[in-house]
């Protein structure tokens, strides 16, 4: 009996050894380049800093863009299965990897899929940022983009707050692309240099105009940024030129910058998924040596209207109401609470950050308002037309 139990508990033992679950730790436990990482049949959305297969539990690492393969492998898309701690099977060649070993011969690069569905109330259709994964497209992110106008409505993303502190910090940069839009990227690069933005200014101002300089100029925005995702390879998916508008460098990397780290900070302390429609609104005018307004846009054409304003609705289900965060986009108003064109209510619920910073014109004024408010005076119906996800609903 003795020599049973003996057996029995050896076999438990060896049991629980093999029953060990596979585990991601970010960013540790990552190469460089990253695979896209797909997991029961979506990209993979990390719990915590260390994410757990079962054993035996399937992933699809992925690494998309022209003669892009994983290395070890030399496959471009390949399923492996859990075996346990870090390791995990290739079924297709035997082999054995410690998942840190897996990497891209290059950044997996993002697809943009153009499709017929309808959003923003009929104003636009949805694009969906992500990767081409075997069959299957793997979505990102949404944006909703009027192609009559070729205007952006908006873009939509559900921040991951159970991981955002644990996210790749990545240096590289991604030039933007201009897929969707009825522009070329070469056209659309070109009116973003500073020397064509200082030639179209003259035009507009005169040759001694003040706004463009070296350090002055319109800036390629992020509406939903590269710092809301947790893997290099959905970072750098958010550089299409569908995913941004003309903002001013002093506002980008002044108060709206503010804005997205207290956005990721209040994600980070719900620890769950924090729902963000990113847009802009009005369009920005600047006075001459007269006082006359000028529109501005990139374009002789009049397709690329700098905006007035930029702002972010927040929709969490701890918030009492769905807020919306708007930043000025000029540096050069000086402007103060008359510019509110609804209630702030930064201070109560609790974003004193954004008011301590929001006053300060100069990187674009700030303030918070309650989406209905907001909704009922910027567009004089009663309804906002974002779309939402499936079991989230407007409060």
């Amino acid at each position: 009996m003795f020599k049973l139990w003996l057996i029995v508990e050896l076999l438990l033992a060896v049991s629980n050894v093999f029953a060990d679950p596979c585990e991601i730790t970010l960013p540790t436990g990552l190469a460089s380049p990253q695979p896209v990482i797909v997991a029961n049949g979506s990209l993979l959305r990390p719990t915590n800093v260390v994410t757990s297969f079962s054993e035996d539990e399937e992933i699809t690492l992925h690494c998309a863009g022209n003669k892009n393969k994983i290395v070890p492998l030399k496959q471009q898309t390949a399923t492996l299965r859990c075996l346990g701690g870090d390791v995990f099977y290739y079924e297709e060649t035997g082999q054995k990897l410690a998942f840190q070993d897996l990497y891209c011969t290059h950044e997996p690069a993002a697809d943009l899929l153009v499709t017929e569905n309808s959003c923003g109330n009929g104003s636009g259709v949805f694009y969906e940022v992500g990767f081409q994964v075997n069959d299957d497209f793997q979505s990102l992110f949404s944006i909703c983009y009027n192609t009559d106008a070729h205007q952006t409505v908006y873009a939509r993303n559900l921040l991951n707050g159970r991981a955002l502190q644990f996210k790749v910090i990545d240096s590289t940069r991604r030039s933007f692309r201009a897929d969707g839009m009825g522009f070329t990227t070469a056209a659309i690069n070109n009116y973003y240099l500073v020397k064509n933005q200082r030639t179209r200014f003259k035009t507009y101002f005169g040759s001694d105009q003040s706004y463009l300089n070296t350090t002055s100029f319109l800036a390629r925005g992020h509406l939903a940024p590269d710092a809301d995702f947790i893997f290099s390879y959905e970072q750098l998916a958010s550089y299409f030129y569908v995913n941004c508008a003309p903002e001013w460098q002093a506002v980008n990397a002044g108060n709206w910058l503010r804005v997205e780290n207290a956005v990721r900070k209040m994600a980070t302390a719900f620890s769950s998924d924090l729902l963000t429609f990113t847009s802009t609104l009005g369009q920005l005018e600047l006075p001459d040596d007269s006082g006359d307004l000028t529109t501005i846009y990139l374009d002789s054409n009049k397709l690329l209207p700098a905006p007035k304003w930029y702002y972010k609705v927040l929709m969490h289900p701890d918030l009492a109401v769905d807020l919306v965060i708007l930043t000025l986009n000029n540096p050069f108003a000086t402007v103060g609470s008359e510019v509110e064109f609804c209630t702030n209510v930064c201070d109560k619920y609790n974003l004193e950050t954004i008011s301590d910073f929001g006053a300060h014109a100069a990187r674009g004024y700030t303030f918070c308002c309650e989406l209905n408010d907001f909704w009922a005076n910027a567009m004089g119906t009663d309804t906002p037309y974002y779309d939402l996800p499936d079991g989230w609903s407007y409060k």
